[in-house]
């Protein structure tokens, strides 16, 4: 059982990782990239499913961590950016699955 989920603990922990780095420094991880890839490991190795779990968790660990207000401007809109940034990661899961399947054939 812990070897099949191994990818999922990687992902885990590179989302504990980046709000741990988030907390330490006092600036928040904005960027999609270290989401992303977190996101995209689940989907690889565990399916669409898995992959849009992993989304939420990686919105979620980005609220959780202060990426939210992207800036100033945004204050109070931390739901709709909440939702964007889902759709984003979600994209990230459709074009991991998408490639997998075009690569089998």
């Amino acid at each position: 059982l812990l070897w099949s989920a191994r990818w999922i603990i990687v992902a885990a922990t590179l989302l504990a990782l980046v709000g741990v780095l988030g907390w330490l420094t006092g600036t928040p991880v904005r960027s999609l990239f270290p989401y992303g890839i977190a996101v995209g490991l689940v989907a690889w190795h565990h399916g669409m499913t898995a992959g849009f779990v992993f989304a939420g968790l990686g919105t979620l660990a980005a609220l959780a961590t202060g990426a939210f207000p992207s800036h100033e401007g945004l204050r109070g809109q931390e739901l709709g950016e909440g939702l964007y940034t889902y759709i984003k990661l979600s994209v990230v899961v459709l074009g991991i699955t998408l490639g997998k399947l075009a690569r089998r054939h």
